[in-house]
């Protein structure tokens, strides 16, 4: 079975690249360096589409296929964190503001299908659940919330969170 790795480095001074590394048994391929040319803030891999990555930057999304660049989409609002679904159809990007904006992705584009607002704080992180069903959010004022994929209510709430996403 081979792994792809994809590494994010958060260094003290401005950088901006990212490597991906073929892992297969306990062996490592070469590492390609891709330059996205902005500070990556955050990473999310599709896990059933396996060369399709989604850097967050400041400013937006970079798009990856493999170790191609394939797209670099502003999204005109700061972008603090983001999630990709599994088999790469939908991806969620949080903002500064507190709100998700759910986007569907066709080819190398994203398409904005909603945006909920009931965090507080910036978004600082996303997950899906392991079967899609739902995704879960967290922010800077450590409130998590979790919300239902297809209808897009909001289930559980917590705050004062202190635990991982």
């Amino acid at each position: 079975m081979m792994v792809l790795l994809v590494m994010l480095f958060f260094l003290p001074f401005p950088c901006a690249w990212i490597c991906r590394v073929r892992f297969q048994g306990d062996q490592c391929g070469d590492a390609n360096s891709i330059d996205i040319s902005s500070q990556p803030k955050d990473l999310s891999l599709a896990l059933l589409n396996p060369g399709l990555a989604l850097v967050t930057i400041d400013s937006g999304v970079v798009m990856l296929r493999g170790t191609k660049i394939v797209s670099t989409i502003n999204l005109g609002f700061s972008v603090t964190a983001s999630a990709i679904a599994h088999d790469g159809s939908e991806a969620i990007i949080g903002g500064h503001d507190g709100k998700l904006h759910v986007y569907s992705i066709t080819g190398d584009t994203l398409k904005e299908e909603a945006v909920l607002e009931k965090h507080h704080g910036a978004v600082s992180v996303i997950r899906y659940s392991p079967d899609v069903s739902i995704f879960a959010a967290g922010d800077a004022n450590r409130e998590a919330v979790v919300w239902d994929r297809v209808s897009r209510e909001r289930g559980c709430y917590w705050i004062n969170c202190q635990a991982c996403i």
